[in-house]
């Protein structure tokens, strides 16, 4: 049997894109902004009314609807990151470059929501976020890539206290899809590399992470060359769902308080999401070189162990002058306590000759950094018909230099955000948003691997208000 050879030189780290509205890295994982109207306006969202899409950011918001207003909200938004990795082949400084060829994903969002009395609520489905990128099996990252996303149904809750306060809650059934191709250099056992999995095997070394269990206690003990590959591999071609899966629930709080009748200010509070392990079927490869005698593949399952979505924390202000709305938000995005680390388990089937049963306990040091996010936005409204917006979405990134990984490089900073929305009467708009993300370059301090990412989204909206 012809195995795939496939060399990633790694950078320790894990996350990726994939999954039911399909999302790329924006503020680490999360989106920049949801809904067109938000993220025109820099992703602000907390302290006033921009449809559907508040059960995702501030569901308080949806006390602004008139009493007896309903609104249908369906978007899509398209997601064009532009991500390189470097990769140096020897001593002498020279280098090899790989383009992911995952440069387009299509995003579908929607959802419904009503006033009735001091009540209002809905449902819907969006992104929640992710991340990843798929690579050329003839560049120098040979066939590596990557997918992750995490979706979320929704039921908001508002209540309007009086005409000044309301409170609200988001309940959310969040799953997450993911694929991953990824393979690293044996190494040497006796002088192990960042990167390589003798450097992962050895408890004396673990620059990177840590690889225990029977299989690779087994492995360990045959030679093999320094030049051969271990490679993992769960992987699918479905847009809609990864190969190893999860699901779990999390929930969203929200404050509004009109301090007069231009200003406004609110909050809100995401928790980490409670998936439980996302499992899925693949296969762990020894790659001798040039495919040599000694290659085999190894089937078995993957779990993918305690993967979350982060906490968030974000407070607002809006301010309407005239036919200007102006926002402030900023958000507290709490990376280290979901992202220290990414524990993935492989055990063999039972089945497999000498192997049958063994595990493989992969663990790869994240240490993300908390990530604080300002958001700037302003809306001007031209006539009845035409409202335009632009904005701000400022960040530090989050990924430390020295576990940065070429697979899963969410290292955007900053985006600059323009849009606009167009009623043809009053049932029915459509709007549109375009967020830039400048480049961004980082490197791996232990493994000399750079990274590099730029992003354009696209978001389009129909509204339906009855």
């Amino acid at each position: 049997m012809r195995i795939k050879r496939l060399s990633l030189y790694l950078g320790a780290t894990l996350p990726g894109l994939l999954a039911l509205p399909s999302a790329y890295a924006t503020n680490g994982m999360l989106m920049e902004g949801y809904g067109p109207e938000s993220t025109a306006m820099g992703g602000t969202a907390m302290a006033f009314d921009h449809g559907a899409a508040a059960m995702v950011a501030n569901p308080a918001t949806l006390g602004l609807f008139k009493q007896g207003e309903s609104r249908l909200d369906l978007s899509l938004g398209n997601l064009r990151p532009d991500v390189s990795t470097t990769v140096p082949i020897d001593q002498a400084g020279n280098t090899m470059k790989a383009d992911s060829s995952g440069d387009s994903y299509l995003m579908p969002a929607g959802g419904w929501v009503t006033r009735n009395g001091a009540f209002a609520y809905g449902f819907g489905v969006f992104s929640q976020g992710g991340m990843g990128t798929e690579y050329d099996a003839n560049s120098v990252m040979q066939g590596a890539r990557s997918e992750v996303g995490v979706g979320a149904a929704l039921i908001p809750i508002s209540y309007s206290v009086n005409q000044q306060l309301s409170v609200a809650t988001t309940l959310e059934y969040v799953w997450g899809g993911m694929d991953l191709i990824m393979g690293m250099p044996i190494g040497d056992l006796a002088n192990p590399t960042a990167g390589t999995f003798a450097d992962f095997a050895n408890p004396n070394s673990g620059k990177l992470g840590s690889a225990t269990g029977t299989l690779v206690q087994g492995l360990g003990s045959q030679p093999l060359p320094a030049n051969a590959q271990a490679v993992f591999n769960f992987s699918n071609d479905d847009d809609f769902s990864g190969k190893a899966n999860g699901a779990g629930y999390g929930a969203r709080f929200g404050v509004l308080y009109q301090l007069s009748p231009v200003l406004s200010v609110g909050g809100a509070y995401q928790t980490k999401t409670a998936m439980d392990d996302w499992e899925g079927s693949g296969s762990m490869a020894i790659v001798m070189p040039n495919n040599g005698p000694g290659s085999m593949t190894i089937p078995g399952t993957f779990k993918i162990k305690d993967f979350q979505f982060p906490a968030t924390f974000t407070l607002g202000m809006a301010y309407q002058l005239n036919q200007w709305l102006l926002a402030a938000d900023i958000s507290q995005i709490m990376w280290s306590d979901s992202m220290d680390k990414f524990n993935m388990t492989f055990t063999a089937d039972a089945s497999v000759p000498n192997f049958g049963g063994a595990s493989a306990d992969i663990t790869m040091k994240q240490e993300w950094d908390d990530q604080t996010v300002l958001k700037l936005g302003a809306a001007y409204t031209v006539n009845p018909q035409l409202t335009l917006r632009g904005g701000l979405n400022l960040a530090n990134n989050p990924v430390p230099d020295a576990y940065l990984n070429p697979l899963f490089p969410a290292i955007i900073e900053n985006h600059y955000t323009a849009g606009f929305t167009y009623a043809f009467n009053s049932n029915h708009s459509i709007g549109a948003s375009l967020a830039i993300a400048p480049e961004v370059k980082q490197t791996n301090s232990q493994t000399g691997v750079q990274a590099t990412h730029a992003q354009t989204n696209l978001q389009f909206l129909y509204s339906f208000r009855y």
